[in-house]
């Protein structure tokens, strides 16, 4: 029997569909071969989950997603073929994760507390977790708001900036820095004048170091003539002030009085002094007076007159 060409370009189509469909699902997880325990559980959103999707217990994959369906009001029942025999606790979580950074979606098992075991066809307990993008997203989201509002800071910021250097404002500026350049090339002169004069302060400071070196080693004899000070300044404030200054204007009345008199020309002291012809009469007897001392002197025998054994001359 001969089989016509057409059947075999068919049976080698077939062949070739069932091991494309077969090595699809294999790449998938999926064993079509053996037959699953299947579970469900309820997402309110996928997130883009895939039909075939790996589902993983500590990393290790066991089952795949049989079937998705939405239900109205309620969100999407997941089918779960999971490896027949392998043993899920009651309270186990269904957890729909990513996989990786392109988000490829996955479900991780989480085992439940128990007791016992559920038993296929049972639901599982759903919930999310975020993946590697959405921790990512988590964040950087708060960065991406806190440079938002840096961002529009600066913005503001260098409005105001602009605003302000105006023509006027960028002219005074300029003048202010001038000034400035101004006063740091007069700070540089200052200085250098002061290198200068580092030698003359040095003499300086080594000449009050010499004062209050000597001050230092006669500070006995300085005390010695503060403390005689203080004794003469005890012994003035002990002088009767008071009484000296009375007798000195009882002595000075009597010297006006004196002097009072003597003008007067009426009392002998005053006739003395004004007299005319007192004064030429006063004169003339000292001159003869001292004529007669003159004479005296040159001829004694004519005023003293000696007798020696009874003789007179």
């Amino acid at each position: 029997m001969s089989v016509s060409k057409e059947v075999k370009i068919g049976l080698l189509a077939t062949i070739a569909l069932v091991t494309f469909f077969v090595g699809f699902y294999f790449l998938k997880g999926a064993d079509i071969f053996s037959k699953d325990s299947e579970y469900f559980c309820i997402y309110p959103n996928v997130e883009g989950l895939q039909k075939g999707a790996v589902i993983q217990v500590n990393g290790l994959n066991v089952g795949h997603v049989a079937s998705m369906s939405l239900i109205p009001g309620s969100g999407v029942k997941v089918a779960l073929g999971i490896t027949k025999g392998l043993d899920i606790p009651e309270g186990t979580v269904a957890k729909l994760s990513s996989s990786d950074i392109m988000g490829t979606k996955v479900i991780v098992l989480v085992p439940g507390p128990g007791p016992g075991s559920m038993k296929p066809g049972g639901e599982l307990k759903s919930a999310r977790e975020g993946g590697t993008l959405d921790n990512v997203s988590s964040e950087l989201t708060p960065r991406l708001k806190e440079l938002k509002t840096t961002i529009s800071s600066i913005d503001t910021t260098l409005t105001g900036v602009n605003e302000l250097m105006n023509a006027q404002n960028q002219r005074e500026i300029s003048e202010a820095l001038h000034a400035v350049n101004i006063t740091a090339h007069n700070l540089a002169d200052l200085t250098n004048d002061l290198k200068k004069q580092t030698n003359e302060i040095n003499a300086m400071i080594h000449n009050a170091n010499s004062i209050t070196a000597n001050l230092a080693k006669n500070n006995d004899t300085i005390n010695h003539i503060l403390t005689n000070v203080n004794s003469l300044t005890n012994h003035l404030n002990n002088v009767p002030v008071e009484k000296m200054v009375d007798d000195i204007r009882t002595t000075l009345t009597q010297y006006k009085e004196i002097a009072a008199k003597i003008n007067d020309s009426k009392g002998s002291a005053g006739l003395l002094i004004n007299n005319k012809d007192l004064y030429n009469n006063l004169n003339h007897a000292i001159i003869s007076l001292d004529s007669l001392e003159n004479d005296m002197r040159a001829r004694p025998s004519r005023y003293i007159s000696l007798s020696f054994f009874g003789r007179k001359k």
